[in-house]
């Protein structure tokens, strides 16, 4: 399927204009230091972006101005816009020490569009700041998992979302020893440094979240935590000549995770992340939950024409599941590219079927719960 296939490439949306400038003007502000003028250069394009958006007069007018609306709620900067995510206007891009805060990486990042006058510019930014999440999991998947044979296709994706980071060495030897895995060159990154914790011999350790061990954010301030939300566990740092981390939240009491040495460590990038590794966690807990249940599962059947086939007994059920942070994010998609199989909502997600089933009332839609209930009611049946 090619990109152009994926639904509206650009968009021509003032609001969601406004937040892919907003967002990539917040990224590129935190990589000032690293990228100099091209980063100075991507803030003054997207600068431009809002005030054709906003019109003469209205809005931040300059760089400096945009930057500083940034460290605010997207109110301000949405003021006068007509917008359809009523759950954007309280978030901020910008923390205090000038990085991007959580809510930039788990829900501002569902709303990216790409920018027509953007198109093929800065390879330096990342993915999820300058594309979609079909356009992401598409790139993936024809760049980073070279094949058209479904065999080698669920192997390097499930590999993907097991094996999200670690020492390149033994990616190495867990890809050969699992076998039919196929992954381009490029597929993994040196882990990003606000990812790292350095001591003060300026060694790096990493610590992978203990729900998608893909290295989890280290603050200034000496917080440890998932950039995903969802994955709710906060841990406190303790330096030392090997530093550990102490839970801070009263969350399950799961083994705290181990510090890693950065020196020679990859991660997939944060779009891989987000929109492929995040996602394939919920696929792979209810494949292993039908599979416990007796039911015969095949995971991404046709090269991801949807996510679960599931037979129990007589009985065939397949499914697309959907995890969205952002409720009005996951309507727009689905009215633009309608699913091939039923809607599942994961566990945490389950909260979305009534308004997600009144916004689309032609929709087929379950849950996690209701759907394995179904699958261990046709196995019974079958008995």
């Amino acid at each position: 399927m090619s990109e152009s296939a994926l639904g509206a490439h650009y968009t021509d949306e003032p609001w969601q204009r406004l937040i892919a400038a907003a967002l990539r003007a917040a990224y590129a502000w935190t990589v000032r230091e690293v990228r100099g003028n091209a980063a100075m250069r991507e803030i003054a394009r997207m600068t431009g972006v809002v005030m054709e958006v906003h019109g003469p007069g209205r809005g931040p007018v300059t760089p400096a101005a945009l930057i500083e609306s940034l460290h605010t709620p997207l109110r301000g900067l949405l003021v006068g816009i007509p917008q359809e995510a009523a759950e954007l206007a309280d978030i901020v891009l910008l923390n205090g020490n000038g990085n991007l805060t959580e809510r930039a990486y788990d829900l501002v990042c569902e709303h990216v569009v790409p920018l027509r006058e953007a198109a093929g510019a800065q390879p330096w930014l990342p993915t999820w700041v300058t594309m979609n999440s079909d356009q992401i999991r598409h790139r993936a998947f024809t760049a980073m998992i070279a094949t058209t044979d479904q065999d080698e296709y669920v192997a390097s994706r499930k590999f993907l979302v097991e094996h999200p980071a670690g020492g390149e060495q033994e990616l190495v030897e867990q890809r050969d020893r699992i076998g039919g895995v196929r992954l381009a060159g490029g597929s993994y990154q040196t882990i990003p440094e606000g990812q790292v914790y350095r001591d003060s011999d300026h060694r790096g350790w990493w610590w992978p979240c203990p729900d998608c061990k893909w290295p989890m954010a280290v603050s200034g301030s000496g917080t440890v935590r998932c950039r995903y939300r969802p994955h709710s566990a906060v841990f406190d740092l303790l330096p030392g000549t090997r530093p550990k981390l102490r839970r801070r939240d009263d969350g399950p009491r799961a083994p705290l995770p181990t510090g890693r040495t950065v020196d020679g460590a990859k991660c997939v990038d944060a779009g891989v992340w987000r929109f492929v590794v995040v996602t394939g966690i919920s696929e792979l807990r209810i494949a292993a939950a039908a599979e416990r249940a007796k039911a015969e599962v095949r995971l991404w059947p046709l090269l991801d024409r949807y996510d679960l086939s599931i037979e129990a007994a007589s009985e065939k059920f397949t499914v697309d599941v959907k995890e969205c942070l952002s409720l009005s994010s996951l309507i727009n998609r689905l009215r633009t590219r309608p699913p091939s199989a039923r809607i599942l909502l994961p566990k945490s997600f389950e909260w979305q079927l009534e308004p997600l089933v009144d916004a689309l009332p032609g929709l087929t839609v379950t849950t996690e719960a209701r759907f394995l209930s179904q699958i261990r009611a046709a196995v019974r049946k079958s008995r």
